[in-house]
């Protein structure tokens, strides 16, 4: 059995991601993965950093982002383009986010994207557009990094089961080596604006967010 990752983050999500895209290309490479997804907050200012590095390194590049309600950080939906024209449709959706005050995921999946891929870890995401016209490119997404994301993953799991969507497993990368943790939580602080001793769990990937290998994930 083969495992991507295709949910990470670099330094372009500005307050939380550590690694930069050619750094996470690399990794990908360096553990023998033939693809890797590059997923950042809202933004997609390192995509063709990371096209270009996993293109140079002969890995297959995934396109995509992890888009946040404007009126809550809290939830997220992943969103990852199948070809050429699912890059153009991510651009355009990242700014209708960045610019429409009245932007949420229920508005934005009235209509269908046919050349995307969306999954989230928030079982309230998923109720609201499971519905939705883009039910069949749609999936839970299962993380097993704190128990934030684990609860949060068997409710998902359980919504996928009742409304027969396949889900997908990721570790939601924000930086490359367990070490790193302290960088994240220092970029969360600054972020925030507040001190590291108030950054709360909520606040924070665990320190299981790290770039995992394919042995480690499947032993998770």
């Amino acid at each position: 059995m083969n495992f991507l990752h295709i949910h990470t983050h670099s330094h372009f999500s500005f307050d939380s991601g550590v690694p930069k895209p050619e750094e996470l290309a690399a990794e990908a490479k360096r553990m023998g993965m033939q693809a890797i997804a590059l997923t950042d907050r809202n933004k997609v200012s390192g995509l063709l950093l990371f096209y270009q590095a996993c293109k140079n390194l002969k890995i297959k590049p995934i396109l995509g982002v992890e888009l946040t309600p404007r009126d809550c950080e809290n939830e997220n939906l992943v969103i990852l383009a199948k070809n050429a024209e699912g890059y153009g449709d991510i651009c355009q959706i990242v700014s209708r986010r960045n610019l429409d005050p009245k932007f949420t995921f229920e508005s934005l999946l009235e209509r269908q994207w046919q050349n995307l891929i969306m999954f989230t870890n928030h079982p309230q995401v998923l109720s609201k557009i499971l519905n939705s016209p883009n039910r069949g490119n749609l999936y839970g997404e299962l993380i097993n990094t704190s128990e934030i994301t684990t609860k949060r993953s068997k409710e998902v799991e359980r919504l996928c089961r009742q409304s027969a969507i396949s889900t997908v497993a990721t570790n939601d990368v924000y930086f490359l080596k367990k070490d790193d943790w302290h960088i994240h939580k220092l970029l969360r602080a600054i972020g925030l604006n507040t001190t590291l001793s108030r950054v709360t769990q909520k606040d924070r990937a665990s320190m299981w967010s790290y770039f995992r290998s394919r042995d480690e994930m499947f032993r998770a």
